[in-house]
């Protein structure tokens, strides 16, 4: 599993292709700003897209995001510079909590595995390109923002994958670390980094992952558990399946809750706000919800709803309570569905 180090003067150079300006030399990744209230409404243009940002300090800042376009085929990723955002070489720039770390997923296209990511250290200005031991998708960072969590397949003649289990990565070593775990499903074409993959369980050092293919809303639709060994360690059943097309994290803050799809209706859907320890759903939140886009804090998730033309990530109390609008974005209608729009969304604790 080779390891190369890519010296600050490439990361320059990827950096400038993707028309991105170095980052500041200062030790730390997060902008110092000024803070304002919320009636404020500081509003900032997002880059490659008609969105605006609500870019109030909170519990968590959008530190990276990506645009889907050529009707669901591609991704184009942005990071967060400063109080900017720029296009990367990357169809996913995932930057850790912390924002010290961001995992870079090469090529745009989403229904092509990976065998080589880079991590990229903002701290010291290096990006390392890591060698896998299996192609792979969906990246996720842990709570801590130090370990990179991938889902791992084996690559078939026809195209088509088998999901093996999942690989870890942790930033002291960058060492990739294949653990084989749950049943071997196949998937091709748009399944693939959309069905099947893993999730951090919170903070307790296990893994998620919709373990078949039921109907959400069936109570035989049952989610597993595995420890970092890829062993199994329990079951959910009947608490619905992940949104695994938008949600880059399924995890509350705490470790307490997770967030499912648990019901479909068309392009809507109804989420569940289940209890990790007992598997109850607790909550249900489903008023022209379109899609679960991650968490706030432990009271409150982030959704995507669709007025019209009119896109927007909402900050929502897990009562279902109406709460804040945290991105508004235009759609515009072009050749392939629309031009390029937001579709994965990176909310992470700024420190």
């Amino acid at each position: 599993m080779p390891i190369r180090p890519v010296a600050t003067t490439f990361m320059a150079l990827a950096l400038t292709m993707a028309a991105v300006q170095p980052a500041s030399a200062q030790g730390t990744s997060t902008p110092t700003v000024h803070v304002r209230s919320i009636a404020s409404k500081p509003w900032i243009k997002l880059a490659g897209t008609s969105g605006r940002l609500n870019d109030e300090r909170g519990a968590v800042r959008l530190a990276s995001y990506s645009l889907i376009f050529d009707a669901g085929q591609g991704y184009y990723g942005y990071l967060r510079e400063g109080d900017r955002f720029v296009r990367t070489p990357y169809r996913e720039a995932l930057a850790a909590p912390g924002q010290r770390w961001v995992a870079g997923i090469p090529d745009h296209r989403l229904w092509l595995p990976m065998k080589k990511i880079d991590l990229i250290d903002r701290q010291s200005r290096r990006t390392y390109t890591i060698s896998l031991p299996a192609p792979v998708t969906s990246p996720e960072w842990s709570p801590d923002g130090r370990t990179l969590l991938l889902t791992a397949y084996d690559k078939h003649r026809d195209g088509s994958l088998t999901i093996i289990g999942f690989i870890t990565l942790n930033v002291a070593d960058r060492v990739p670390r294949l653990v084989r775990a749950g049943p071997r499903h196949t998937v091709s074409d748009w399944s693939i980094g959309r069905a099947f993959r893993f999730y951090f369980a919170g903070r307790s050092g296990r893994v998620l992952a919709t373990h078949n293919d039921a109907d959400p809303s069936s109570a035989r639709s049952r989610i597993a558990v595995y420890d970092l060994r890829g062993k199994l360690r329990r079951f959910y059943s009947g608490v619905g399946a992940f949104d695994e097309w938008s949600a880059v994290t399924v995890s509350s803050p705490s470790g307490r809750l997770f967030a499912t799809v648990v019901r479909k209706d068309g392009d809507r859907v109804q989420i569940g706000i289940v209890e990790a320890s007992t598997g109850k759903i607790l909550h249900r939140i489903g008023k022209d919800v379109r899609a679960f886009a991650g968490w706030y804090d432990d009271e409150h998730i982030i959704v995507k709803r669709v007025h019209g033309l009119t896109q927007l990530f909402q900050r929502v109390h897990l009562s279902g309570r109406a709460g804040l609008d945290l991105i508004k974005e235009r759609l515009v209608v072009g050749p392939a569905d629309y031009e390029p729009h937001l579709e994965r969304v990176n909310f992470v604790r700024p420190n």
